[in-house]
Parts: structure tokens; C-alpha cells; sequence
């Protein structure tokens, strides 16, 4: 071919009359003998780059545009081009840089800035995707989905007040179901709990057939201060009612009924990293006994990290369902023969219950991630303990309770952590209170009972630790409810968001006496504070939520910290507060009493489970005799 310019121009021209003809082979011939004759060509490059690109071919794709932007390092497009195929083929870190050059060359270009801040938030670059997405905004490119993301980023770094005010922009030139969902889990965070619930029931109205806008307001709803047991069951079925009910049966099993045999039990979560969910989760898989269990873990989400990889290697089959349907994700288990399926998300973000509504599994089952019913009726059996769930509490499920003879959680304390310190007040001469739990767990009614609890202690102080106070507008919010309640400023400290796990867990050194919250307790919270030395006062609740701190304490012998009505609560935590030797002794002694407890016993608790998996088991097999 001849290297003529004027040539090299025709025989381009042609390739593009090819492609707007849908003649793409032709194109791709044409353009590669180019190239190959005149490699130096960056036209020709950028346009046969673009063209594989656009028939999903992203190597070749990749490579030809990498050719062009090397002839021409000025190209954006060629720049914009190569960081959108390179995100298409999961290549996010490489697409930042593609992206970032490009908006370099061409800064005014609102499509390229949109890439870039997409990709950034796809890093959890959020602060930098904030500024990108306000750029845009800036230059009056306003639009609903742009607020959307803007929000969604500002919601990650906990600037909450700010991605309110976006998602209600957003909805004011959109009213879609996404952006009242994403308002609903804000507002929650806030603990703005009524409003959140709205925002989430308009988004189910809006989207009757989204199993996650409804997931989210089910779960929102375990936080309300009189919810009964009752009305959550109820809430729970209508979730099934609407979107399980039309889900066939995936089919009759293969799975041999032998009752004794070694039995295949597959996890599936979304949280199989550094999450609550894995702290308790890790345990019971590296204990499983072999020779009972075969373990496959069916990882949700792509997200990795350090424990990720300890999971990985301590399963005996890793699969990776990120991107499979829930259809693919059956298929999957029937094809390992999974004898047992357990769900750890319940209702939460992640959950593929679609899959267990549609039977995955002869024997199905919920534990962990989720303090309530999954609503389904496919689902056979959910692990508990009597504490947690005592006699009648099978009433407001849809699961049978398989009660665990302990406690029904295995804790697994971090490692490394900073050494148990002093009681705090030690040094400073009075009580401090404090509660690391997760702000929507802490609503108004737990607000007042703490401000009795300071009234009733006189120069104590109240520490409550959350990302979200981070936030200006929530954390004097707190801060007009404690005053409502004439609780002076100095005596209450909020803290927002302390980075890494050390920092974290060296925090509860500032703290004498945890408080729980209600209805929905603590979990992780209350085992690091024990394992920290600080005991932690709970309040029994009617709910499955309510009763966690209950099961914990009880397991390790601490019912004197179990508050059994609102002002029991408080002249429990009350008393403490005012006996130090108490305090102090709890203090040296908690640590190595929650180490050598039922809780931290994993090998224990792991043959706990596979006892209760046996009887499942059995059951399922009986029910295949003839």
C-alpha cells in the first residue's frame, strides 16, 4: 500500500464509509494493512483501535490506541477511547491514568471530566471524584444522575448533610427510585430513621420490583425504637410475597441421601473482607473439621483485601460469583453439589436471597449477617442461640431456629491490638461512658436514657465515636439532643471518623464503661470493648437485635450488666460507674475472660455448627426415603 499521504487520507475515508455501512471486516482489513504500511499513521491506529473497541474486542482495541496516542501524545480522544476500553476490561487503574491524560489535553471537554470522576469513585478516589463531579456541575452540565454520584461519593467520606442536599437535587430533576434509596440510607445514617423509611417506601413505590430498595427499608426498620417482633415478620413477608412468590423452583437434587456422609456447605456473602460478617465468620470456616465439611465460599463482591485472602486459603473452594446472575449462581452450586447453603447477608447490601428463593440447595439456611427472618419460605432453617432467641421466638419467623447450645457467635479479636491500659478515670477522676456503635443504632430514646445516666453520675462524661459525626450538621444535631435533655456540651464528646484499626480499637482506652444500644445492640462494638477491658451495659430487647448484648454478657457470665428494663439499665450502669475496684477489675480481667469464653472457642463453636448441620441433614434425608 502506498505510503502517499493523500493515499493514506483516501484509504481512511474509505475505512469509515465501511464502517457507517456496518462493514466492519472489511474495515478491519483495510485499516491493518495501513497501519502496517504506514505504521507511523496515529489515524490510522486511533481508528482501528476504535473500531475493535467498539466489537468488544478491548486487547486489540487497547494495543492499536496505546500505538496512536504514542505517535501522537496530544490525542484526548485516542486518550478517552483507550481509558474507556480498559475500564470495560476491568483495567480501572490503568483507565484513571488514560482518563487524566486525556483531561489534561482537553479540560473543557465535560465527557472526559465525567469519565474521570466515574472511574475515581470506581477507586474510591471520592474526594477527588467530588471535585470532578463539581466541575462538571459548575459548568452548568446539570443533570439527576450526575447529583447521584456526586451524592454517592459524599456519602462515602461521610459529608452526609451535603449528600442530602445532592440526592434532593438530584431528585428534583429526576424522581427516580435510586435517588430516594440513597436519601433513605443517608437520612438513616443521620438516625433519621421516620424519614429514612419514607424515602425508601416511595422508592419501592416508584420500583415495586426492586428487591434492594425494599431490602434497604427492612432493615432500616430494625432500628425503630417500638418495633415488635410481629411487625417485623410481617414486613418480612411482604418482601417474599413480592418478589419470591414468582420464582420457580430451580428443580429436583442429585445429592446422594446418605445422612452420614461428608457434606458440602456452601457461605454466600458479600462481606467476605474486612467486615463484621468476617470477623465472626472466620473462625467457624478455619475450624471446620475436613473430614465432616467440605466449605465453598460464594464471594458476592469483588472487594479484596488481607482477609479476603486468609478466607480464601482457608476454604476448600473459592468461587467468585461477583458477575454471575442469580440463574449462573444456582447453576454453579447444583454443579458442586452443595449439600447445605447459607446466606450471611439477610437483607443487607449484597444479598442474593434470590437464589435461596428459588431453592439452590436441598437444606437452606440464614445465619450472621442479618438480626431478623429473611422473610422466605424456602428458606429451612436460620442458627441462633436461646439468649438471643428465646422459647416463642419461633413464632416471628419464617426459618425453623436451630438453637446453638452456647452462644451463637465465635469472635475472632484482632490481631495485633494495642494492650489493655488503665480505667481512664485513673487519671481523670471521673466515669467516662462511651459507644462506639454505629450512629443509626443510637435514636432518641436511647439519647434520653443516657442523659438520665449522666444526671444520675455526677461529673461523668459520654465519648460516642461514629464516622458519621464526622459530619457537622449530624454531630450538632446530637448535640441539640443531649441539650434538650440539659446535658451541659463538656460533658459530651462526639468523635467522627478515626482511620485504620489500631487507632480505632486504642480509642476504647478512653473509654470506662461501654453502653449498648437498643433495640438494635452492638456486636462487633461490644466484643472489642470487652476484649479492650471495658465492660459494656446492655439492655434486654424483645427482638432478636435487642438480644445480642444479652447472649455475649450471659455467655460470659455478666448478667449483672444486663439491664432488664430502661431504668434497670441505667442504675446497672449507674452502680459500675460509682464502684471503681469494680471498674478496675474488670478492666485486668476481661480480656483473658472473653479469650477462654465459649465465644472466642472456635474449634467449639465449629463443632456446634456441624452438629446442628448434621440434624438438618438428617432431616432432609429422611424426607427422601420412599
Amino acid at each position: 500500500m502506498s505510503k502517499n499521504p493523500v493515499v493514506a487520507r483516501s484509504r481512511l475515508k474509505k475505512a469509515q464509509s465501511l464502517i457507517v455501512a456496518g462493514r466492519a471486516a472489511e474495515a478491519i482489513e483495510l485499516l491493518t494493512r495501513l497501519c502496517r504500511s504506514v505504521p507511523g499513521n496515529a489515524d490510522a491506529w486511533f481508528m482501528l483501535g476504535t473500531l475493535y473497541g467498539n466489537l468488544k474486542q478491548y486487547q486489540q482495541a487497547s494495543d492499536c490506541l496505546g500505538q496512536a496516542v504514542k505517535l501522537r501524545p496530544d490525542h484526548a480522544l485516542a486518550y478517552f477511547n483507550l481509558g474507556t476500553f480498559l475500564r470495560s476490561m476491568g483495567r480501572i487503574d490503568q483507565a484513571l491514568t488514560a482518563f487524566s491524560r486525556a483531561h489534561r489535553i482537553e479540560p473543557g471537554r465535560p465527557e472526559i471530566l465525567r469519565a474521570l470522576a466515574d472511574v475515581q469513585m470506581s477507586l474510591g478516589r471520592f474526594q477527588e471524584a467530588i471535585a470532578s463531579y463539581q466541575q462538571i456541575l459548575a459548568r452548568g452540565s446539570a443533570n439527576a444522575e450526575l447529583y447521584g454520584s456526586l451524592a454517592a461519593c459524599q456519602f462515602m467520606i461521610m459529608e452526609l448533610e451535603e449528600a442530602v442536599s445532592s440526592y434532593r437535587q438530584a431528585l428534583a430533576l429526576s424522581k427516580e427510585g435510586r435517588y430516594l434509596d440513597g436519601l433513605g440510607m443517608v437520612l438513616c445514617q443521620q438516625g433519621r430513621h421516620e424519614e429514612a423509611i419514607a424515602a425508601h417506601r416511595e422508592a419501592l413505590r416508584l420500583s415495586p420490583e426492586n428487591t434492594r430498595y425494599h431490602s434497604n427499608m427492612l432493615l432500616t426498620l430494625q432500628y425503630l425504637p417500638d418495633i415488635t417482633p410481629a411487625s417485623v415478620l410481617l414486613e418480612h413477608r411482604s418482601w417474599a410475597r413480592m418478589h419470591a412468590s414468582g420464582i420457580t423452583p430451580a428443580g429436583e437434587f442429585r445429592n446422594k441421601p446418605d445422612p452420614d456422609r461428608r457434606l458440602k456447605v456452601g457461605y454466600v456473602s458479600a462481606d467476605f473482607r474486612s467486615h463484621p460478617v468476617a470477623y465472626f465468620f472466620e473462625g467457624l470456616l478455619r475450624s471446620h473439621d475436613e473430614r465432616e465439611v467440605e466449605t465453598f465460599c460464594y464471594a458476592a463482591a469483588r472487594q479484596r483485601d488481607e482477609t479476603t485472602v486468609r478466607l480464601q486459603q482457608a476454604a476448600s473452594a473459592w468461587r467468585d460469583i461477583s458477575s454471575l446472575n442469580d440463574s449462573a449462581m444456582i447453576g454453579q452450586a447444583r454443579a458442586d453439589g452443595i449439600d447445605i447453603l447459607v446466606d450471611l447477608a439477610g437483607h443487607t447490601a449484597g444479598n442474593r436471597l434470590a437464589v435461596f428463593a428459588a431453592r439452590a440447595a436441598p437444606v437452606q439456611a440464614t445465619y450472621l449477617g442479618y438480626p431478623s427472618t429473611t422473610g422466605l419460605t424456602s428458606m429451612d432453617y436460620r442458627l441462633t442461640d436461646e439468649c438471643a432467641d428465646p422459647p416463642g421466638a419461633e413464632n416471628f419467623y419464617s426459618e425453623l431456629l436451630m438453637r446453638l447450645p452456647e452462644c451463637f457467635l465465635c469472635y475472632r479479636p484482632p490481631s495485633p491490638a494495642p494492650s489493655v491500659a488503665p480505667a481512664p478515670l485513673t487519671r481523670n477522676g471521673f466515669v467516662t461512658f462511651g459507644s462506639f456503635n454505629n450512629l443509626a443504632k443510637i435514636n432518641e430514646r436511647v439519647v434520653a436514657l443516657w442523659s438520665d445516666l449522666l444526671h444520675a453520675v455526677p461529673d461523668s462524661r459520654l465519648l460516642i465515636k461514629n464516622p458519621s459525626l464526622t459530619d457537622a450538621v449530624t454531630a450538632a444535631r446530637y448535640r441539640a439532643l443531649f441539650e434538650a435533655r440539659n446535658v451541659a456540651q463538656d460533658r459530651v464528646e462526639l468523635l467522627g471518623l478515626v482511620a485504620g484499626e489500631q487507632a480505632h480499637l486504642d480509642t476504647y482506652r478512653r473509654m470506662d464503661i461501654a453502653l449498648d444500644t437498643f433495640p438494635y445492640n452492638g456486636t462487633t462494638t461490644t466484643c472489642e470493648a470487652l476484649y479492650m477491658g471495658v465492660p459494656v451495659i446492655t439492655l434486654e430487647g424483645q427482638t432478636h437485635a435487642g438480644r445480642v448484648g444479652l447472649s455475649l454478657l450471659g455467655n460470659l457470665g455478666l448478667e449483672e450488666l444486663i439491664g432488664r428494663t430502661p431504668d434497670d439499665y441505667v442504675s446497672r450502669a449507674a452502680t459500675l460507674a460509682m464502684n471503681r475496684e469494680w471498674i478496675c477489675e474488670l478492666r485486668d480481667t476481661l480480656r483473658g475472660r472473653l479469650q477462654n469464653s465459649v465465644i472466642c472457642d472456635a474449634d467449639g463453636f465449629a463443632r456446634s455448627v456441624e452438629e446442628a448441620y448434621r440434624q438438618m441433614w438428617h432431616k432432609w434425608c429422611a424426607s427422601q426415603t420412599p
